[in-house]
């Protein structure tokens, strides 16, 4: 699907404003918009038709923004939704009126929980992504709950995906989760698209580690006020500190490109108010 490079908002494929930030855009939704939108479109949507596409972006997406081949794969999705406090703030600045942070490790049950009910089944998911045996565990937790039906697991690791596609696309799956870290999982899925079958394909960074409880998640009220990524710092200082460090510096960086991207939507909204008033008038 096209995208446009407009810094005012478009309708996305589900009908929600898109907020442009930079290079990225965002879809302004909260999380109950998203599920609601995505379970009724996945009840319509044909099997033959191409999967809808969610990916989620955080700080590291934001280290990024220099990167043409990343930020024309986000422009490909479908949705893309805040994974950080960082986007969420900037995404806020520029002009979103709805949009909330929505980890997948949060809004990704709450959409199979959901897509199952519309169903009246489980959600058939496949799961590709992590180490090898990660997968494989994150499956066995998810398939304890009565919604989820997991269907194929694989590793995030090939050279060659020739044959994980071919065996993905034998099952009658409904949700394809991807957990390869940014940017890798952008890239896999911008690249595999034509060749997925499903109806749904989500990003996730490191939900599968979560799942199976190799990372924990940070308290709730820490959460609610933006400071997971503090708890995940503690966890894993030598990966994460580096990355933050930097995310910090992109985050301020970018606050001059939000603020312009709210003046040239303000501009724009006023000009087609002003547009509509002549056309009242006139009639």
């Amino acid at each position: 699907m096209a995208r446009s490079s407009s810094l005012d908002a478009k309708p996305d494929r589900m009908g929600f404003d898109r907020i442009t930030l930079g290079p990225f855009e965002l879809t302004d939704a909260s999380g109950a918009q998203l599920v609601s939108a995505l379970v009724q479109q996945l009840n319509s949507e044909q099997k033959s038709t191409r999967p809808i596409i969610m990916f989620s972006l955080h700080v590291a997406g934001l280290n990024l923004r220099g990167d043409s081949d990343f930020c024309a794969a986000l422009r490909r999705a479908d949705l893309v939704v805040p994974d950080g406090i960082s986007v969420a703030a900037l995404a806020r600045i520029a002009g979103a009126s709805g949009l909330h942070r929505h980890p997948t490790t949060d809004i990704g049950w709450e959409l199979l929980a959901a897509f199952a009910a519309q169903l009246q089944r489980p959600v058939k998911v496949a799961l590709i992504g992590g180490g090898d045996g990660l997968a494989v565990r994150a499956g066995k937790f998810m398939n304890q709950r009565n919604e989820v039906d997991v269907v194929y697991t694989e590793h995030g690791y090939h050279d060659d995906w020739s044959d994980v596609l071919a065996q993905l696309n034998q099952l009658d799956w409904d949700v394809l989760v991807v957990g390869m870290g940014m940017p890798t999982e952008a890239f896999w899925v911008d690249r595999h698209l034509e060749q997925l079958q499903g109806s749904l394909v989500l990003t996730c960074g490191g939900w599968f580690s979560h799942i199976v409880g190799d990372e924990k998640r940070a308290p709730i009220w820490m959460r609610r006020v933006g400071l997971e990524w503090v708890a995940r710092l503690v966890q894993q200082p030598t990966r994460l500190v580096g990355r933050y460090a930097t995310g910090l510096l992109s985050t301020v960086a970018m606050i001059p490109t939000a603020l312009a991207c709210r003046t040239r939507r303000c501009k724009t909204q006023t000009q087609q108010n002003g547009v509509l008033g002549d056309h009242v008038h006139t009639s």
